[in-house]
């Protein structure tokens, strides 16, 4: 067993043991003194502070040294081809319809023009 193993389980081992602990003094089976409060308090801290010790003193080595880690070949998904574009009356006529804020509108632009032409003859110094 690794010594991160160690340290995984006995941070998982910790706060179960403190509900067990707890379950056992509300339900009377284990009395509820200073000496199982201080036993309990040892364990519960206890616990990380192991598999914190675990780690920090685990041998850096642990891989055998004539392990060779051979190297992996990503291959990339190749994308099919997409399917060719058929183009329906449907599609054309949505096409069209979608298209309509492209295209400048006819009749904004001939009032537009009437309006400048409307302006031009009006102007003052066409009178005479």
């Amino acid at each position: 067993m690794t010594s991160r193993a160690l340290s995984l389980l006995a941070a998982f081992a910790s706060p179960l043991f403190l509900a067990a602990a707890v379950a056992g003094w509300l339900y009377g089976v284990w009395p509820a003194t200073p000496l199982t409060f201080t036993v309990a308090a040892v364990v519960v801290a206890g616990g990380p502070i192991l598999g914190i010790w675990h780690v920090a003193t685990a041998e850096k080595d642990y891989i055998d040294a004539d392990y060779v880690e051979e190297p992996t070949v990503f291959m990339p998904p190749v994308a099919p081809e997409p399917a060719p574009v058929v183009d329906t009356p449907r599609a054309a006529a949505a096409r069209a319809f979608n298209n309509w804020r492209d295209k400048p509108n006819e009749a904004i632009a001939l009032r537009e023009r009437e309006r400048r032409a409307n302006a031009y003859v009006r102007s003052p110094s066409s009178t005479v």
